[in-house]
């Protein structure tokens, strides 16, 4: 989960015309913008169509139908993202004519979607990955090997391709299929499950650490991975 504090910031476009309409939104995190969207989609799913043309063409790219719902009333609708009203606002830009453009910084980050595989890093040693040590059949921090892991939301009746936000629980995969869970209660550690074992997604933020004290038994340089809430630190998906 790439790290989202900070602000955060997109464009959103009139697809009626190039000329107006066009819109900076800032919000108070990249989880809140996630979040956003997703209570976008939900809505118009459980059978809310005022803002059905809204659609998240990119990370940082929105466009809206104004004939069918402003983009802005998103965060005035009770049955959308009132609740996120205090993190987020819309500014309008100039019109075309006007010659000038609001750039908005470039975020380099990896777009979370439902199916997808990632490495996962830790933001405060950055040359350290999650590696799935095959003959331990646990997950570790390395720093000279990685693993690509796939992320999957629990909830079947997301499709792929969603984005996937905090409040998911998540299935974590290895490349070869196997469960990533946490098969001893007793140490936490990260480890090949029998089942599929849901996360919380939001655990890549701070719920997951090294443990040096257990990294006798592994390979030097290799220390594993553990399931410590609220007290690990924050890994990135990139």
């Amino acid at each position: 989960m790439s790290t989202s504090t900070g602000v955060f910031y997109a464009f959103a476009r009139n697809i009626n015309t190039d000329w107006s309409g066009r819109y900076l939104i800032a919000f108070a995190n990249r989880d809140v913008a996630d979040t956003w969207h997703r209570t976008v989609i939900d809505s118009v799913a459980q059978g809310y169509p005022k803002f059905a043309s809204v659609k998240r063409t990119a990370l940082q790219w929105y466009t809206y139908n104004p004939d069918v719902g402003s983009i802005t009333d998103t965060v005035n609708d009770s049955k959308v993202a009132l609740a996120l009203r205090g993190q987020i606002f819309f500014t309008l830009l100039n019109d075309r004519e006007h010659r000038i453009l609001s750039t908005i910084p470039v975020l380099n980050y990896r777009d979370h979607i439902n199916g997808a595989s990632f490495y996962i890093r830790s933001v405060s040693q950055p040359d350290t990955y999650w590696f799935y040590n095959a003959a331990e059949m646990a997950v570790v921090a390395s720093r000279h090997r990685r693993t690509r892991f796939t992320i999957t939301i629990a909830d079947r009746a997301r499709a792929p391709g969603t984005i996937i936000i905090g409040s998911d629980d998540v299935y974590i995969t290895t490349p070869s299929g196997a469960n990533v869970g946490v098969a001893n209660s007793l140490d936490d550690q990260l480890s090949r499950s029998a089942n599929p074992f849901p996360f919380r997604f939001s655990a890549f933020h701070g719920d997951f650490q090294i443990d040096e004290s257990l990294s006798e038994s592994l390979d030097p340089g290799l220390e594993p991975i553990v399931r410590n809430p609220g007290k690990g630190e924050t890994w990135d998906l990139v």
